[in-house]
C-alpha cells in the first residue's frame, strides 16, 4: 500500500536529483560522493548515482517517519499504529481480519498481529468471532477508537497539507506517474528474483 508518506518521500527524492548539479553539497555528502567515485573506479559496474538514490530514499524514509511519529506520539500513537487504526476504520462495519490488515498495510503477519494486540490493549479495537466462520477472529473498531481518529485526524491532515504545500497539481500528476513506474519495476524485480531462487 502506497501511503502519503511514501509519495512524499519519492517526490523529494526526484526533486533533489533534478537539482543536484545546481546545489552545493554538504561536507558529509561531498565526502560520501568522493568516496563512492573512488570506489567506482575500482569496482566495475558500480553506479554512484544509483547508490546515492538509495541513500536518499533511506534518509527521506527515516525523516518523514520521524516527522509523523513526532506528531502522533503526542496522541499515544506511532505511524504504524495510526495506519492500522485507519485501516480498520475504512472497512465495512469498521472490521477486518488480521490477515487483511497485513495485506492492506503490506506488513508481515507478525507485525500485523502486534498492531492488532496494541489496538486492543489501548481500547481502540476489540476481537470478535467472525460471523461467517467462528474459527476466525475479526478485529473491530471501538467507539473509543473512532473518537481517537476524529481527534487526531485534524493534526495529521495539517501536517500532510504542510508537506504537500510546495506541490502544484501538475507536479502531483507527474509524481503519480513516477510512482506507478517504480512500483511496476519493483514487481518485475520481485518476480525475477523469485524465479531465480
Amino acid at each position: 500500500m502506497v501511503t502519503e508518506v511514501t509519495i512524499i518521500r519519492i517526490y523529494f527524492i526526484n526533486l533533489h536529483l533534478s537539482h543536484l548539479e545546481n546545489q552545493v553539497m554538504s561536507p558529509e555528502a561531498a565526502r560520501l560522493h568522493h568516496a563512492l567515485q573512488s570506489l567506482s573506479q575500482q569496482i566495475p559496474g558500480m553506479e554512484v548515482d544509483l547508490i546515492l538514490h538509495g541513500r536518499l530514499i533511506r534518509q527521506l524514509a527515516v525523516r518523514t517517519t520521524q516527522c509523523f511519529n513526532e506528531c502522533l506520539k503526542q496522541h499515544g500513537l506511532t505511524e504504524s499504529l495510526w495506519y492500522a487504526l485507519l485501516a480498520v476504520y475504512a472497512r465495512p462495519q469498521h472490521a477486518l481480519l488480521p490477515s487483511e490488515l497485513s495485506e492492506i498495510l503490506d506488513l508481515t503477519r507478525t507485525i500485523a498481529t502486534r498492531l492488532s494486540d496494541e489496538l486492543v490493549q489501548q481500547g481502540w479495537g476489540e476481537r470478535r468471532a467472525h460471523r461467517g466462520d467462528r474459527r476466525k477472529i475479526t478485529l473491530h473498531l471501538t467507539a473509543a477508537g473512532e473518537a481517537k481518529i476524529h481527534h487526531v485526524s485534524p493534526h495529521t491532515n495539517a501536517l500532510r497539507r504542510q508537506l504537500w504545500s510546495g506541490l502544484a497539481a501538475p507536479e502531483c500528476q507527474q509524481l503519480h506517474g513516477l510512482l506507478q513506474k517504480l512500483l511496476l519495476q519493483l514487481d518485475v524485480v520481485d518476480t525475477a528474483t523469485q524465479e531465480s531462487a
